[in-house]
């Protein structure tokens, strides 16, 4: 499993997806949905209805 390098929280495999799906596909850093809503200057409510989206669009990142 992978942690947030800002908070150390582990992190889902959605909170992964999230961050290759909004950052880079090849990035190997990753924030949880609090300091990646942070970081993009969003709330945490936005970015999990984004997961909801992608995964009813069938991105292959949310499987």
């Amino acid at each position: 499993m992978k942690n947030c390098i800002e908070c150390g929280k582990q992190l889902t495999k959605d909170e992964i997806a999230i961050n290759k799906k909004l950052i880079s596909k090849n990035t190997k850093e990753f924030l949880c949905l609090d300091c990646l809503s942070r970081y993009l200057d969003t709330d945490r409510e936005i970015l999990e209805d984004k997961i909801v989206q992608f995964k009813e669009e069938g991105c292959t990142l949310f499987q």
